[in-house]
């Protein structure tokens, strides 16, 4: 019979399991990808029937099977070549511990969190092409965070909640320490950077869960400060960019910059948070997955260089409008209801930075609308040859984009129970700071 501490344990197991046998089958392209999808599949089988075979509720487990959805998304409209292999086997690889923080309790939880961000500066040396800034600072970054986890370890409370608070912040990008977040979604390969796009934020808000009723008010006073200085920022870096990468990972700061705002705001973190948390790197991560189709066609290339696709790939065109207007918040996709429902709490008063928080708004409407526009209503360029999506490229964008759209029309008690449980020392403190 299933014990509960072996959950994390048997949710780690399969995607590890499945990046083995991913590796055995690297001679043949085509199994090897097979083989990573049903092993996601697995995956979210597990996630699924673990509560049954314990007798618990299903608390969660929406939550929990979005992540192996996400990566059987990232993977289903990668094309067949030598070098994607490695990113999908890296994929089952993150997923198995991503599945692991998420159900593990401390210590198994702060030492998953360590290995994490040690991962993931691994990938950028190994993936990074030279020694740039970028490469630099998301090396810092994810170093930090690794000394904040190992801290967490040693030091007691409150110092370990504060030591914590900085690895979440490194997952779920806060300035100044967002550069590793920046890193990963423009310097590593095939599927990853849709795929990190939600995990890296889901395992930061769930630890920020955890800590939350730990912090003071000073803590949350300064948070607050941080995240809409960050959003500000990120939004005006999204203006200048002429690289889609670069854009869309700044817009990612700046909408999870907003839901650092708020949760810092009111100390709280309601159910339609981890909507808005869902949806909004959902909706990243399909936008980083149809420009990576751009990008297998063309290379990476500037977006003044390409145009006009509306006509010659119409597929993809609709696809990609559709998405933009996901993520810039645009109803009925849950990016929009998930950042409603949080406005129309009790929790939340409306005051001054709420103002900068419709600034961010706009902005974003400008940045998206022109990487829209260059994309799809630009001249067309008579000497380039149009390719529109594959049947598993399509695919892949369409389920994600009914995912978008199930989490903005959902009953909001479908993520309702999902609350990690918080250690003794923490649950004490838990009304502390609700307003």
């Amino acid at each position: 019979m299933i014990k509960t501490w072996m959950t994390p344990w048997l949710l780690m197991a399969v995607p590890f399991l499945g990046a083995a046998l991913s590796l055995l089958l690297r001679t043949s392209f085509q199994r090897m990808k097979t083989s990573a999808l049903l092993t996601t599949v697995a995956s979210m089988l597990v996630v699924i029937g673990t509560p049954w075979a314990l007798g618990d509720t299903l608390a969660g487990v929406p939550f929990l099977c979005l992540l192996p959805l996400t990566a059987f998304l990232s993977l289903l409209g990668q094309p067949l070549h030598r070098d994607n292999t490695s990113a999908w086997t890296t994929t089952l690889v993150l997923l198995g511990l991503g599945l692991g923080i998420l159900t593990a309790q401390a210590p198994a939880h702060d030492v998953m969190l360590l290995i994490l961000p040690g991962l993931l500066c691994i990938l950028l040396y190994r993936y990074q092409s030279g020694a740039t800034p970028e490469t630099w600072r998301g090396l810092s970054a994810y170093g930090l965070s690794m000394m904040s986890a190992a801290l967490a370890l040693l030091l007691p409370t409150p110092a370990s909640t504060v030591a914590l608070l900085v690895t979440c912040a490194t997952l779920l990008p806060l300035l100044p320490v967002h550069s590793g977040f920046i890193a990963t979604l423009t310097g590593l390969p095939g599927n990853l950077p849709a795929f990190l796009v939600f995990l890296l934020p889901t395992v930061g808000f769930h630890t920020l869960l955890m800590l939350l009723p730990n912090l003071t008010g000073t803590t949350l006073h300064t948070v607050a400060i941080l995240a809409l200085a960050g959003a500000v920022y990120g939004s005006l870096r999204a203006l200048i960019q002429a690289r889609p990468l670069p854009r869309l990972s700044y817009a990612a700061l700046a909408f999870f910059g907003l839901l650092w705002w708020y949760v810092a705001d009111t100390g709280t973190a309601p159910m339609q948070a981890t909507v808005y948390l869902s949806a909004a790197g959902l909706a990243a991560s399909g936008l980083l997955l149809a420009w990576y189709a751009i990008r297998a066609r063309y290379g990476d290339i500037d977006l003044r260089a390409l145009g006009g696709l509306a006509y010659p790939m119409p597929r993809f065109s609709t696809l990609l409008a559709l998405l933009a207007l996901a993520a810039l918040g645009m109803p009925p996709f849950g990016v929009f209801s998930g950042f409603l429902g949080m406005l129309l709490l009790p929790t939340f008063t409306p005051s001054g930075p709420f103002a900068v928080v419709m600034i961010v708004w706009l902005t974003a409407s400008w940045y998206y609308t022109d990487f829209l526009q260059q994309l799809i209503f630009g001249r067309q360029r008579m000497d380039m040859r149009y390719d529109d999506l594959r049947q598993t490229e399509f695919a892949s964008l369409v389920l994600l984009l009914l995912l978008l759209l199930a989490l903005g029309t959902a009953p909001s008690r479908f993520f309702d129970s999902y609350i990690p449980t918080p250690p003794a020392t923490v649950a004490m403190q838990e009304g502390t700071w609700i307003r």
